[in-house]
């Protein structure tokens, strides 16, 4: 079954990454930049620009891919990438410390002098080791809690699934993020057998340098989320302020401080007291103070780019709003029962995580000096936001019925195919289009390979309701077994 589940979920992201032209995630022209070309022009097609001292020379295709079609608009195909095929150009924007060199370096491996096909076998790549790692880590745990899955899958749609199937830096954060949450609830429920425990031990370590091999963030991330899944684990039932959970618990408070020292350190401290910044816009002026309040009350919105609220790409690829209703309602469904069948340090737990969270992010804009919406992204957060949903998930001490696990297959599955068709239709002929027209024909853009735009929308919609399919197939067999002892 978790073999089926695994081809079933890279058929998925598969799809996803052949759903999209070259350039469709934000800064993919700098990461595309930064593969091609290390720090020294590491593959024939980048050469160092002898009148530029940090200069190099490359195709458009992997530097700026996505400024024809992002300056014309949603309403126009990628069809305009055809001019840039065979032009070069000198740029300075790539990674030079920002990003870890270790994603860069194993994605450079499948780069060639076809940009289109090594973009998508980057893709490809990074989709299967997403669902090897991923159902990996649900395979070693003897209990086969199916619900973690089920969490998981109800709100990936459709961001997090955009994300891993891209050549994005985001898409291993995503994936060693979740993996690690995975495994470490798997090694403490199954720490006395060794053998579980060695598997999944190892699995969280490599998920750690997994994590951090993309994005330096990850490891505060994964610092947090390891806190709270061992406070989950190990805490009473009981809401009890004894001498045992006033260390535990004050124990997470030095992780807070170091990584908000951290930060400070690097982007600078701010002081909503003193901080005397404003700007003026149309003649009306916003202060430090106005800027926070206004922000605060855009939180929600905030929340809603990790359902696609915020559109997809450079966030002119508007989605369909029942997406991000159907995924919203798919979250609520799972966690506001796995908060009502958990008792009140778990549900403690939750909230404090979840304040992390929303603090963290009127801080980041703070700092920046911007509106919500403008400058800090929800995929920043999101690797944090999964860890705190399959906590939830896995502190809760009952079951999901079967209803509820197919009425959140069903609203799933439906915001993942409109979702995909929505980007398929936005690079193939432009949002312009109407969403029922079929993707083969007309078609402006697409690949010179692979199967046509309407068969990857199928292989797409189709192997995800499938997945959620054969979840629901197995937890009959695990209730009929059950039912017979």
């Amino acid at each position: 079954m978790r073999v089926l589940m695994a081809v079933l979920l890279f058929l998925t992201f598969a799809a996803w990454s052949m759903g999209s032209a070259v350039g469709s995630t934000p800064d993919e022209g700098y990461v595309l930049t930064s593969i091609w070309c290390g720090e020294t022009g590491a593959t024939p097609e980048c050469r160092k620009d002898p009148d530029r001292y940090w200069g190099m020379i490359l195709p458009i295709m992997a530097t700026e891919p996505q400024l024809c079609y992002v300056q014309l608009g949603q309403d126009d195909s990628a069809a305009c990438q055809e001019a840039i095929y065979n032009q070069e150009i000198s740029t300075d924007q790539l990674n030079r410390g920002l990003y870890p060199e270790t994603y860069m370096n194993v994605a450079r491996k499948f780069v060639s002098s076809d940009i289109e096909g090594s973009v998508v076998r980057i893709r490809l790549f990074n989709s299967f080791i997403a669902c090897v790692m991923i159902l990996f880590a649900l395979s070693i745990n003897r209990q086969r809690d199916s619900d973690l899955l089920v969490s998981w899958l109800a709100v990936i749609s459709p961001v997090t699934t955009y994300f891993i199937s891209s050549v994005n830096t985001s898409s291993w954060t995503l994936i060693g993020t979740t993996c690690f949450v995975f495994a470490l609830i798997t090694a403490i429920r199954n720490r006395k057998d060794k053998k579980l425990l060695i598997a999944a031990s190892l699995l969280t370590v490599f998920s750690v340098w997994f994590t951090n091999s993309s994005r330096y963030e990850g490891k505060y991330v994964l610092l947090l989320l390891g806190a709270a899944v061992i406070y989950s684990e190990f805490a009473p039932r009981n809401l009890q302020l004894n001498k045992k959970t006033a260390l535990v618990g004050a124990a997470i408070l030095p992780i807070l401080f170091f990584i908000y020292s951290y930060f400070a350190d690097v982007y600078g401290r701010v002081n909503i007291f003193t901080d005397s910044r404003f700007e003026v816009t149309e003649g009306v002026k916003t202060t430090a103070n106005n800027l926070l309040l206004q922000n605060f009350l855009n939180l929600p919105r905030f929340i809603m780019g990790f359902f696609g609220g915020w559109g997809l790409g450079w966030f002119e690829l508007e989605m369909t709003h029942t997406v991000w209703l159907f995924a919203l309602q798919a979250f609520l469904l799972t966690t506001v029962f796995a908060l009502y069948k958990s008792d009140n340090v778990r549900r403690t737990i939750f909230g404090g995580l979840f304040a992390v969270m929303c603090v963290a992010i009127l801080y980041a804009n703070q700092q920046t000096f911007t509106k919500v919406g403008n400058v800090i992204q929800p995929r920043y957060f999101l690797p944090f936001f999964l860890g705190i949903v399959i906590i939830a998930a896995a502190n809760k001490t009952a079951r999901f019925p079967n209803s509820l696990v197919l009425t959140v297959a069903i609203l799933a599955t439906i915001s993942n195919s409109i979702a995909l068709r929505d980007t398929i239709r936005r690079y193939t002929t432009g949002q312009d289009v109407f969403i029922s027209k079929s993707l083969n024909n007309p078609r402006e853009w697409w690949w010179n390979f692979g199967p046509a735009p309407e068969t990857v929308w199928l292989i797409g919609s189709l192997a995800f309701a499938m997945l959620f399919a054969v979840i629901i197939y197995e937890r009959k067999l695990e209730s009929a077994e059950t039912s017979k002892i």
